[in-house]
């Protein structure tokens, strides 16, 4: 893909997510394999980060940008971990019991 293209279809897919506001609470399923899967790739990315970073001279720009890379990675794991340790949400519930009790 040359950078012309993506930059086109990033503007089209930012003015269309704009003009369609009340579509923006779409659901994706994604099974718990697939989020193993893309926890995998995250970790070997995570793992080829820190390993360039390593190899990088102490205090350059490109230290600076692999740590903050690594962070923002490791945040994501910790984030997907927590998604495949929590219960799915269950849309047979009465939303009526969710609802706090009345006030006096």
């Amino acid at each position: 893909m040359r950078l012309a293209d993506t930059a086109v279809a990033h503007s089209c897919a930012v003015s269309s997510a704009s003009a369609s506001a009340p579509d923006a609470d779409q659901l994706t399923s994604v099974t718990p394999g697939e989020v193993r899967t893309m926890m995998l790739y995250l970790r070997k990315a995570r793992e080829r980060a820190i390993a360039i970073r390593d190899r990088s001279p102490g205090g350059s720009y490109l230290e600076s940008v692999l740590t903050r890379t690594i962070d923002g990675i490791s945040l994501e794991l910790s984030q997907l971990d927590y998604l495949l340790a929590s219960k799915p949400v269950d849309p047979s519930r009465n939303a009526s019991t969710m609802r706090m009790r009345p006030a006096i």
